[in-house]
């Protein structure tokens, strides 16, 4: 009986470590599984990231085309000037005197002549009415005298007086005309005061600005008004230093300014002799007439035609792109399917409204900044415009047409 236990409690400890032995395995098996399962995972994503770069880096470039246009360009010298009348003169008194009426008010136009300012003229009438006394009394004076030498002559002439008193009244007579013409001269410089107590306008202009008022005692040289002339004015433009050789009279000049609609053409009047010593340029003078409501101190904007250049190789600023090697674009061969970096030398820079390109073989209009090839392309060259700043010599590229690749369009029309 006692054996029997025995076995029984045994077997149980002998069932016991199998039971552990067993799970011990179990768990050794599923960590090695997962583990395989993970690194097959990794390599598998792995696998499928060089797949995807692979893809990344054989993709083409989607990219347009254009043909270089050939155009007739002006050559134009920007500049931005100033506007000024080229008459503009500043009144002042020309007599003393007491302001006694204003005619007119800052802003208001005058004609020549116009009345602008009357001054207090009463002291000088009295001083002209005095003189004018003072003449008549010598004038009766001058008579009687010229009577008298007339008689003496002829007394002297029958020896009844003496050539002396012949001579002294010829004396008398000359003081008399002597005094005569003085009063004409101080009548005549009252008369010029009288006159300038009436303040008139000299030309046809503007009242910009009135210094007086009406009770105001002005002196001689006082400033009473400034006039501004509309009607013929001055443009100054500055030209740099490097430009001047350029320049010359007589060069055609279109003008125009933010202060008015009106534009006009004019041409170089005058060169300064000097260069500005501040700005380092040149001024340039154009007298013209009014355009229409321009107006002095305003902004002028100019373009002066420097060169007509006839058939110009022209292309949009975007399919010229820096490089170490300089100025370049890049070239489609239709074969390879890929571009060739061109070294060009450009010129000038010509803007062109409604300007119709080759896009792709498609017609577009539209406002351009084009820039002048000089050299080193052709006129049928397919030249890359869209995307041309992602390139390299030698890339691939996919022409794209209306935002699609024109494999993506052959793919459609296959369907």
């Amino acid at each position: 009986m006692t054996m029997i236990i025995k076995r029984k409690q045994y077997n149980k400890i002998l069932f016991a470590l199998l039971a552990i032995t067993f799970y011990s395995l179990m768990s050794g098996c599923q960590k090695e599984s997962q583990q395989t399962t993970t690194e097959v995972s990794l390599k598998t994503s792995s696998d499928s990231s060089l797949i995807k770069s692979s893809s990344v880096l054989e993709k083409t470039i989607p990219v347009t085309l254009i043909k270089p246009v050939q155009k007739n360009i002006d050559i134009r010298l920007h500049s931005v000037g100033k506007i000024e009348s080229l008459s503009s003169p500043t009144i002042s008194g020309e007599t003393d005197g007491k302001v006694i009426s204003i005619h007119v008010d800052e802003g208001d136009e005058v004609k020549q002549g116009e009345l602008l300012a009357t001054l207090d003229d009463r002291l000088l009438e009295i001083l002209q009415a005095q003189e004018k006394s003072e003449l008549k009394r010598i004038q009766i004076l001058i008579a009687n005298k010229k009577r008298t030498l007339n008689r003496r002559t002829k007394l002297a002439k029958s020896k009844s007086i003496s050539q002396d008193s012949v001579d002294e009244t010829q004396t008398e007579l000359s003081s008399f005309l002597a005094q005569e013409s003085l009063l004409y001269n101080k009548l005549d410089a009252i008369q010029y005061k009288l006159d300038k107590t009436k303040i008139k306008s000299p030309i046809n202009s503007t009242v910009f600005k009135r210094y007086i008022s009406k009770g105001d005692y002005i002196k001689e040289d006082e400033q009473l008004f400034k006039l501004v002339s509309l009607s013929r004015l001055r443009i100054r433009l500055p030209v740099p230093e490097n430009k001047v050789p350029s320049l010359s009279i007589g060069q055609t000049v279109l003008l125009s300014t933010p202060a008015s609609e009106h534009k006009t053409q004019a041409k170089i009047s005058r060169l300064m002799p000097l260069i500005n010593q501040k700005n380092k340029a040149l001024e340039v003078i154009i007298d013209i007439d009014n355009p229409g409501d321009w107006r002095p101190g305003a902004t002028i904007l100019a373009n002066i035609l420097i060169e007509h250049i006839n058939d110009a190789l022209l292309l949009p600023q975007q399919s010229i792109v820096k490089r170490p090697a300089g100025d370049v674009v890049y070239v489609f061969d239709d074969l390879s399917k890929t571009v060739k970096q061109r070294v060009v030398k450009i010129g000038q820079s010509v803007i062109f409204n409604d300007v119709t390109s080759d896009v792709a073989s498609e017609r577009h209009s539209q406002t351009q900044l084009l820039i002048q090839i000089i050299s080193g392309l052709k006129m049928t060259d397919q030249v890359v415009m869209s995307g041309a700043s992602y390139l390299t010599d030698n890339a691939k590229v996919s022409l794209v047409i209306e935002g699609m690749s024109k494999e993506t369009m052959a793919t459609k029309q296959g369907r």
